[in-house]
Formats: C-alpha cells, sequence, structure tokens
C-alpha cells in the first residue's frame, strides 16, 4: 500500500486510516469466510417449524379448570378418535371469539371421531381469564401453556392457529379454522388433505417479553 509522503515519511493520519482499511478488510474476509463455512449470517433453507407431514412435537399440558394433564400422545390416540385438532385459542381475541361458534360446530360433528384441545399460550392473559374462557365459550378442553413453550415447539404465531395430528403424531393439516371443516372431512373419510397448508390469521401470540 502506498503512502503519500512527507519530508518525514507517511503522514500519520493517512498512515492511522491505511492501517485500518486493513484490519475493516481483514475482518470482513475472515466474516465471508466463517459465513460461507458455518451459515452463521444465512437463514437456514428450512426452518425448525413442523410442517405437515413431520412429527408432531410431544408435549404435556394441564387443563385451565381442572389442572389434569393432557398429553398428545392420550389425545391422538383416544378411546374412540384417531387424531387430535390443536387450536391455539386466547380469551381476548375478536378472531378467536369470532371462531367459537364454527369450532363448536366441527367439535359437535366431528368429535367422535377426533379430539379437540385449544392451547392459550398467551402470557399476558392471567390463568383466572383462561378458566373463565374455557368454562363459557369452549365445549372441549383448554390447555394452559405457560411459558409459550409449545407454542414455540409448533413455531405457532396466532390465535387461532390449528394444528391437525394423526393418530401416528403426524401432521396432517396447518392453518386457520376456516378450512378446517374441509380438512376434517378429508381426514375423517381417509382421505390425504386436499389443501394441508393455509395461512392461518388472527392476533398474534402474546409471548413473555
Amino acid at each position: 500500500m502506498k503512502f503519500l509522503l512527507s519530508p518525514r515519511g507517511p503522514h500519520p493520519a493517512r498512515a492511522r486510516l491505511g492501517r485500518s482499511a486493513v484490519v475493516l478488510a481483514a475482518v470482513a474476509a475472515l466474516g465471508a469466510g466463517i459465513g460461507a463455512s458455518a451459515n452463521v449470517f444465512a437463514t437456514p433453507p428450512d426452518d425448525a417449524r413442523p410442517r405437515v407431514g413431520a412429527k408432531a412435537p410431544a408435549f404435556v399440558l394441564n387443563t385451565a379448570d381442572t389442572a389434569e394433564p393432557r398429553a398428545l400422545d392420550h389425545l391422538v390416540r383416544g378411546t374412540a378418535t384417531r387424531g387430535a385438532v390443536l387450536v391455539f385459542v386466547s380469551a381476548r381475541c375478536p378472531y378467536v371469539a369470532q371462531a367459537r361458534q364454527p369450532l363448536a360446530d366441527l367439535f359437535q360433528r366431528y368429535g367422535a371421531k377426533v379430539a379437540f384441545a385449544g392451547l392459550n399460550a398467551n402470557q399476558n392473559e392471567s390463568a383466572s381469564d383462561v378458566k373463565t374462557d374455557a368454562a363459557h365459550n369452549f365445549p372441549f378442553p383448554i390447555l394452559r401453556d405457560e411459558g409459550s413453550k409449545v407454542a414455540d415447539l409448533y413455531a405457532a404465531e396466532r390465535t387461532p392457529e390449528v394444528f391437525l395430528v394423526d393418530e401416528k403424531g403426524v401432521i396432517r393439516y396447518h392453518g386457520g379454522v376456516a378450512e378446517l371443516g374441509a380438512a376434517l372431512a378429508d381426514f375423517t373419510a381417509g382421505r390425504p388433505v386436499a389443501h394441508a397448508e393455509v395461512k392461518a390469521f388472527g392476533c398474534t401470540i402474546k409471548r413473555k417479553p
């Protein structure tokens, strides 16, 4: 690297700038090498979100009303059921309020074949809020997801957001309530779910800050 010379040698300020440029270039080269080899800065091509066709993460959560533990394994392999509808809900979200009756109708129609469970992962809703909501608004058990741990496992983002899991623990549908009826019709008839991955619209799940 060339410096502009004064009678006494390289100008001190320019020399410092030159050294800084060399250091920055070295750091940039090192960062590029790390990124290329370890993928540090690149977004992975496939995240950890459970997808349709993948195993649903196992969990055990307590019911909001009686604190009775419910495991995913028991939900999907009940006495008469051959799968489970897991729907993330909220006591305050207006989208969930609109979905209560459609969910009740689907439970009445398919509840003898498929278990239903609501999961409340909102950390801004008290245990009392969740318990009251469960008692007054849903015909199926509501499970309390303290710390949003199960929501994190499923990468759930919205309320309402639905996962339909078969008796082997495999996700067969992921999406909103509006398309759940068609998914259940296919599923209970033994057909592949035609529209298995649909975007869920609703309120964001309120995790801890």
